[in-house]
């Protein structure tokens, strides 16, 4: 089996409902390496064969207690890069938890193989920048190749938060830094294909003295500095155009 092939078929299990049993409960002992405790329950649905020959196996998150099976929906994939073997991610019917989520819940294993998380829920955080040039309001956008405007936002990572997320990506995307202002959050979710889902949270931020500009290795888009009815008008999605509204409304400067 190639690689595409073992990718191609273990993606048609994303979003099904399965029965899970479970063969490692939580709080077991990993039978190779006794002082590895699992922390959540592990299992493999049955009648099904994995790219090592053997039943499928499942992280199943969101239960919180030993247990020796589970109807639950599969929200996620860990794809091992140098493993026969990819493994599934399961929850509780109703569950949703996202990639940094899963990734922080099967770290306890999956630490020790080269791999990455593609889940049913995307999580991206990011901001809505401004500054304030002659007593005028000034919106910081990233304008791509591909014709598309938005805010700087990114993957939130394993360990981060959503508001350490959003400050590291305005950084690696800008190489502003950037104040937080509480108060205002805003979220956006839309379909990414193969039936998942983004949610990116927004949150609004200042910044003063600094000069927008590209970070060595990172993406090299255009960087605009906009007043607020051009920057309206560059913006791709509507979602975006309301959330920048509310921004400037929640400011409170008028700029005429």
């Amino acid at each position: 089996m190639t690689l595409e092939e073992r990718k191609t078929r273990i993606r048609k299990y994303l979003g099904k409902t399965v029965n899970v049993v479970i063969d490692r409960p939580l709080g077991s002992a990993h039978p190779k390496y006794p002082n590895t405790v699992y922390p959540v329950n592990y299992g493999y649905i049955p009648n099904t064969v994995g790219g090592d020959g053997e039943e499928q196996d499942v992280y199943l998150l969101g239960v919180d207690r030993p247990v020796e099976s589970c109807t639950c929906r599969v929200i996620g994939i860990i794809h091992r890069r140098r493993d026969r073997e990819d493994k599934l991610v399961a929850a509780p019917v109703g569950m949703e938890f996202h990639q940094a989520e899963i990734e922080e819940a099967v770290r306890f294993c999956e630490k020790y193989h080269i791999h990455y998380v593609e889940a049913m829920v995307e999580r991206s955080c990011g901001t809505v920048p401004y500054t304030v040039i002659d007593g005028k309001v000034r919106f910081l956008l990233i304008a791509g190749g591909d014709g598309y405007c938005g805010f700087p936002k990114g993957h939130m990572e394993c360990g981060e938060s959503e508001r350490e997320t959003a400050l590291r990506e305005t950084w690696e995307e800008t190489s502003v830094r950037v104040s937080l202002k509480d108060g205002f959050v805003r979220e956006a979710a839309y379909p990414i294909g193969r039936g998942k889902t983004k949610r990116v949270v927004y949150f609004l931020a200042s910044f003063e003295g600094q000069h927008p500009r590209h970070n060595e290795g990172f993406e090299n888009n255009e960087l605009l500095l906009l007043p607020f009815e051009e920057a309206v008008r560059r913006l791709t999605h509507r979602d975006s155009k309301k959330i920048l509204e509310d921004a400037y409304a929640a400011i409170g400067i008028v700029n005429k």
